[in-house]
């Protein structure tokens, strides 16, 4: 009976991978998309039984399929039960998944494998959402763009059924839908009117944005801290609508946003009570991979205490060689790869560029015999796919700002070591992309960009 289900719903995946049109859309050739999804699917499988063999009580990801059987019961047969289950909007929001696993478990017939295809795949959808937009904002980077499906911790803890499965589909669809929204808002003003036959005003894509404000409420009922992190990098994304947003902005309103949660204390007074109180729920757990991490009490001077502690946690830990398991010696040297871009990066960007010549230093070289033998500059090739955005700063920014204050905040939140790698899983591509984006005119990346873009 299983085994019949998981056939058939690996045949429905496959076809629908085949004829979807936003899957058609993606610039991906379709068996490349079948072996994506496969590996997405085959890397859940993976961690299932890494999870029931090596984790403390299989971990949550099993507890939460076991919940499913015990809050199904009690939802038709002890409601009185349930409902105490679902009291407050703490237990609401924390039994998400669990919810999830209910629904899964009436398709698949109470079987786990089912549920991981059946969950893999909207999940890939958003992976697919996120690499659109990535492909628009990154042009001729497939290298970047393609980092939503190869990173190992991203590939390992959304491909399962988690919180971060869901959040990082949900933020691909919401980057989706605010990119179609920028990019109606940046066309011309007027458009021909295919009616009449003349210049008719051209509407803003009001049911993207009616998208992303609902997709937002989501990504705030699976977890809150994400949602408050996405706000400021969403106003700097949505400077995109401007056709050439000035990065002395984007670093305005991002210094607005610090001073008025430092300074005023109806922002900073509730900010610190939800890190302190979120921060006091994790320190009192238990675990095998615990970190140092100074205990908050709602006060400025407990922020400052803890930062240094919660910068090395979120952005460092765990080093290679601890937090407990041996499975976090390849997420650490995943770490220490992306930092290495990060720095590699920030050299190049801030290393001064050769001035260009002047018109008088060189001989005016002849025209070129035909339109197409013009060459083009290296330093600003022109977009490889259709539709691809002109280089802006507000994208990138708005990628780092959103990793980098999802990082800290988990510093501040979590001392387990290997929490921090399930909830950091999310963040790596917004900081590698823009990154990588930045070396793409390295010699060792350039031919790499070419092989990807020409296979996929």
């Amino acid at each position: 009976m299983h085994i019949l289900l998981l056939i058939v719903y690996a045949a429905l995946a496959g076809i629908g991978i085949w004829k979807i049109p936003f899957l058609r859309k993606s610039g991906i050739r379709p068996r490349w998309l079948w072996l994506l999804f496969a590996l997405h699917v085959l890397t859940g499988w993976a961690h299932n039984w890494i999870a029931y063999r090596y984790f403390p009580d299989h971990g949550d990801i099993w507890n939460y399929f076991t919940l499913s059987f015990l809050y199904r019961h009690r939802l038709l047969s002890e409601f009185h039960l349930f409902l105490s289950d679902n009291s407050t909007w703490t237990y609401i929001t924390h039994n998400g998944i669990v919810y999830i696993q209910m629904l899964l478990d009436l398709l698949s017939a109470d079987d786990m494998n089912i549920n991981t295809l059946l969950f893999a795949f909207p999940v890939f959808l958003g992976n697919v959402a996120l690499f659109r937009v990535f492909r628009r904002r990154f042009p001729d980077d497939s290298l970047a763009a393609t980092s939503v499906f190869w990173l190992p911790s991203v590939m390992f803890w959304t491909a399962c059924i988690y919180r971060e499965g869901m959040l990082y589909m949900l933020l691909g669809f919401l980057l989706y839908h605010l990119d179609q929204f920028a990019i109606r808002r940046r066309r011309q003003p007027f458009d021909r009117s295919p009616i009449h036959g003349r210049h008719s005003p051209l509407r803003p894509d009001r049911r993207a944005l009616f998208y992303a404000i609902f997709i937002f409420l989501l990504i705030a009922y699976f977890r809150i801290a994400v949602a408050v992190i996405l706000i400021p990098a969403a106003l700097i994304y949505c400077a995109l609508r401007f056709r050439k947003p000035r990065p002395w902005i984007l670093g305005a309103v991002f210094l607005v946003l610090v001073l008025l949660t430092i300074m005023v204390p109806g922002i900073r007074d509730p900010v610190l009570h939800a890190v302190t109180t979120e921060q006091s729920s994790f320190q009192l757990l238990e675990g095998h991979s615990r970190l140092p991490l100074p205990t908050l009490d709602g006060t400025p001077a407990s922020v400052w205490r803890t930062l240094p502690a919660a910068i090395r946690n979120g952005f460092f830990e765990p080093l290679p060689g601890l937090g407990g398991q041996p499975i976090y010696l390849a997420f650490s040297l995943e770490l220490i790869f992306i930092w290495l871009v990060v720095l590699a990066a920030a050299i190049r960007f801030f290393t001064p560029k050769p001035a260009p010549a002047t018109p008088g230093a060189a001989p005016h070289s002849p025209a070129p015999a035909t339109p197409g033998a013009a060459s083009h500059s290296s330093s600003s090739p022109g977009p490889s796919s259709p539709g691809a955005a002109s280089p802006s700063p507000a994208f990138p920014a708005a990628c780092l700002l959103f990793a980098l204050a999802g990082m800290l905040t988990i510093g501040f939140f979590v001392p387990f070591a290997g929490t921090i790698i399930r909830y950091r899983s999310i963040y790596l591509p917004f900081l590698l992309a823009p990154t990588l984006h930045t070396l793409r005119y390295l010699r060792p990346i350039q031919p790499l960009n070419r092989w990807l873009i020409n296979k996929l």
